[in-house]
């Protein structure tokens, strides 16, 4: 038991040792990824206005076919008209000309309402625009501020890791299990000392027996009120 416990407490040292390493990144790695989906969010809207852009352009080449076409037409009605011999086909012929007139001049206006739109949908992508700038020069600065940090923790990073492995190899599994559970729930700490006759993590009374019994190494002992793993700190110093 006293092995599995010196475990316990390198494999603690060397995982608050990690986590003091991850402050020093800060919010770095948070406000990247927010940085990156930000960037992914503007090229998707970017990407909305140029289609909105381009089928614009392609109503108004189709809606000048449709006036130019109606044109015609209305010129065939128009010499027609000089030609009726009735007031019925008088009639009938005028009727064909202001609905066509009618047509046209709706077709003309939906090519200036595209034209507005357009004028709109410009702004907006200039504005985009603007924005990916900014957050891609955001983007870069917050990429070379953590690489200037992971340059200076890098190989201790990776001397802890080849360190943990080493302990992670061998411990009883069920107990990196635990301890891991335990890691997680209480912020990081799972193993702690006994400070004063108190838990070093919640600092609850640990009553004179119970240190005794944990100092025994005769099995683990927990916290009762927290739950992280309780150790004997003085009798593992070297």
């Amino acid at each position: 038991m006293k092995k599995i416990v010196k475990q316990l407490i390198e494999l603690q040292e060397i995982d608050t040792r990690f986590d003091e390493l991850q402050m020093q990144k800060g919010d770095l790695p948070l406000m990247i990824e927010e940085a990156e989906n930000d960037l992914e969010e503007i090229k998707s809207q970017e990407n909305e206005l140029e289609i909105q852009l381009k089928k614009g352009e392609a109503d108004r080449r189709m809606f000048q076919v449709e006036i130019e076409a109606g044109r015609g037409k209305l010129k065939e009605y128009e010499d027609k008209l000089y030609k009726v011999q009735t007031n019925k086909e008088y009639d009938a012929i005028s009727l064909e000309i202001d609905t066509k007139k009618m047509e046209i001049n709706e077709l003309e206006n939906k090519i200036l309402q595209s034209l507005e739109e357009e004028e709109e949908t410009k702004k907006n992508l200039d504005e985009l625009k603007e924005r990916l700038e900014k957050v891609d020069k955001q983007l870069d600065e917050y990429r070379h501020e953590l690489e200037e940090i992971i340059k200076h923790t890098r190989a201790e990073e990776a001397r802890l890791s080849k360190e943990r492995e080493k302990i992670t190899e061998v411990i009883d599994k069920r107990i990196l299990r635990q301890y891991q559970r335990i890691r997680k729930a209480k912020g990081g700490l799972a193993v702690v000392p006994i400070k004063k006759g108190s838990c070093g993590g919640c600092f609850s009374a640990i009553p004179p027996q119970r240190i005794v019994e944990i100092r025994e190494l005769n099995r683990m002992h927990t916290c009762e009120n927290c739950g992280r793993i309780l150790v004997w700190i003085d009798d593992f110093v070297e």
